[in-house]
């Protein structure tokens, strides 16, 4: 429930928030083709916008647990299926709850060229399904994948294979090591927060419990097939500079934006059809340039500059904007003017960060000075939606300069645990330390209680009764916020600090099997205690016959390290890439593999030290409490 001062709070943002703003709503029906169902519209645009909440009503209903600039956006952005953006040439799936980004084909001379591949597979032959029923069942000719993050790239299996002509941006094998595999665990506990994923999982299953809904639970012991894939062809072109190539019969300009909304990134632009495909880099809301699940921060300068450069070469000709993510829009005049809302946004967070740090002003203190010029503020794509300004701004300062604020106070500072035992003694005791916190709560200083709570439910996470108001203080500050994120963060802390059973590590986003043997090999390098390796001074090879790979790992001072040339070795393991796998994982003996004849192994001693030092288990940890 809200409180009277989370009520009062998004009242007052009501009254100055822009509610008359229908462009946005109004561009998000348009080209609207066929039904999540695939049942095709039959109204024209008038009888469909009719047939649709006004934006008045849709203010009308906002509730007092949500932020009236994020009901707005929530609901824009509601309308599911095909979407025809150039009739028999152009379409695209979109909608939440067939996935979290688009799919988009293009007619080509034999087939259907699809621009990115979604999150999953599933999701991906749901959208490619939806095509082929409602505008044409042709096969997939090639595929473009115009960046490294899953959301993109995971449902792969389900339009390609390894046959099938594949585009990628350079460096995308290292880009999506380094987030899907070597930062993999962290950053899948994270997205969880960010984007609500056990949260959201809970409340769908609870109301599925009140109508009697449930699935029943099985014992099967069938495998589960993977509900993610790697893009993976013998026939994949890898755009190293900008150039322009003839997909399918269509002729289309690649256009590198590297280190951008991803490291490795591009866009692409269709001459004939006078269309970008933006990929993630020109979003309807404010993206972010330091994202909450983690990842390498992006530089605004540089992704304004990319922008720029976009501006200046197709600003003339553009007539269709398309994306990885939101609605679709047309017309030259409207496709400029949100272009340059886009650079300038970006440069000004960049500019702006790093002139008041000039100052000598901290990351926190930047983050509650700066505020977006007007003309910018009142704009949807430049709003706290996704990214937000607090969080953008310190990723600027941390791009630059990192992660001390140059105080000396914070160049050492205890760990969380100790540091709260601490607080709380300094506090009073435990007793005392929440009467703090529930005067902070009752008086709506939320930031604050938030604070006091935190310390006291990290030096002793058994006390219930600080966990619950540290809960309902997340829950009011989740009522408040305008940007996504924000608001899945505070709500999972609530949930967490609450939940006692299920918890289970975050699945893999990419089955390890899958992954490039040098991948594989990485991942054994920051997964093994060198305790456990210390004094070995050896190597051992590594080669997948069925996939014909190979690389040796090379074992120093506590070390691993990948090395894919041909090197001298003094212990191998040859077999099938995923027996490799297994043994290392310790999910099938080494001893069993060996006999039976599916691994072939010299010097055994050396690679079960290895072996044992390594741990791929999955882990449940928490981030709301102390990390045991």
């Amino acid at each position: 429930m809200a409180s009277q001062f989370t009520c009062t709070k998004n009242h007052e943002f009501n009254q100055k928030f822009d509610w008359n703003g229908s462009e946005e709503y109004l561009d998000a029906m348009k080209g609207y083709y066929a039904d999540s169902n695939g049942k095709r519209n039959e109204l024209n645009f008038e009888e469909l916008v009719k047939s649709r909440k006004s934006i008045e009503q849709i203010n009308q209903e906002c509730p007092l647990t949500s932020n009236p600039s994020y009901w707005k956006n929530s609901c824009i952005d509601s309308l599911e299926g095909v979407f025809e953006i150039i009739p028999k040439k152009v379409y695209q799936v979109r909608g939440k709850s067939i996935d979290m980004a688009n799919f988009t084909v293009i007619r080509g001379q034999t087939g259907w060229i699809v621009i990115d591949c979604m999150s999953s597979i599933p999701s991906c032959k749901r959208a490619f399904g939806l095509i082929k029923t409602t505008v044409e069942d042709i096969p997939v000719s090639s595929i473009i994948i115009t960046h490294s993050h899953f959301d993109h790239f995971g449902g792969y299996a389900a339009v390609g294979n390894e046959e099938t002509p594949l585009y990628l941006p350079s460096n995308f094998m290292d880009a999506f090591i380094d987030e899907n595999v070597l930062a993999a665990p962290i950053m899948g506990r994270r997205a969880d927060y960010m984007w609500g994923l056990g949260y959201r999982k809970a409340l769908m299953m609870e109301k599925l419990k009140m109508e009697g809904k449930l699935p029943q639970q099985t014992n099967s012991t069938i495998p589960q097939q993977p509900t993610t894939s790697f893009p993976k062809s013998k026939n994949t072109c890898v755009i190293k500079e900008d150039c322009t190539l003839a997909v399918d019969g269509i002729v289309m300009d690649f256009i590198l934006t590297p280190n951008t909304e991803a490291p490795s990134n591009m866009m692409i632009y269709i001459p004939q059809y006078h269309i970008l495909e933006a990929a993630d880099n020109m979003m309807h809301a404010q993206h972010n340039l330091g994202t909450l699940r983690g990842a390498k921060v992006r530089s605004g300068k540089t992704w304004s500059e990319c922008i720029d450069n976009v501006i200046i070469k197709y600003g003339k000709d553009v007539q269709y904007h398309l994306g990885g993510h939101g609605w679709h829009m047309e017309g030259n005049e409207k496709i400029n003017h949100f272009w340059k809302l886009k650079r300038d946004v970006y440069k000004f967070i960049h500019d702006q960060t790093l002139r008041y740090a000039n100052l000598g002003y901290t990351p926190n203190e930047i983050a509650e000075l700066i505020q977006l010029p007007k003309s910018l503020a009142n704009e949807q794509c430049c709003r706290d939606l996704y990214g937000a300004l607090s969080h953008n701004i310190k990723s600027q300062y941390q791009l630059y300069i990192g992660w001390y604020d140059g105080n000396p106070a914070h160049l050492n500072e205890l760990p969380p645990k100790e540091q709260a035992v601490k607080y709380i003694k300094a506090f009073g005791g435990e007793e005392n330390t929440l009467k703090i916190g529930k005067e902070a709560f009752d008086n709506g200083e939320y930031r604050w209680a938030a604070t006091v709570l935190n310390h006291l439910v990290f030096a002793n996470p058994s006390n219930e009764e600080g966990r619950e108001l540290l809960a309902k203080t997340y829950d009011q500050l989740s009522y408040t916020q305008e940007c996504l994120a924000w608001k899945y963060i505070y709500a999972t802390g609530a949930f967490e600090l609450r939940r006692k059973q299920n918890k289970q590590p975050s699945p893999s986003v990419i089955p390890p099997a899958t992954l490039p043997l040098t991948a594989i090999s990485d991942l054994f390098c920051v997964s093994v205690n060198p305790q456990l390796i210390e004094g070995v001074d050896s190597s051992i090879q590594l080669r997948a016959v069925d996939t014909n790979e190979c690389v040796t790992l090379i074992i120093s001072n506590g070390v691993l390290h990948t090395r894919t040339l041909p090197s001298d070795f003094t212990a191998s393991v040859i077999g099938p890439k995923a027996l490799i796998l297994a043994s290392f994982a310790k999910a099938m003996p080494l001893d069993t593999l060996i006999s039976s004849g599916k691994l072939k192994v010299e010097n055994i001693e050396v690679v079960e030290k290895v072996i044992g030092a390594i741990d791929l288990s999955k882990k449940y940890y928490t981030l709301i409490e102390p990390n045991n």
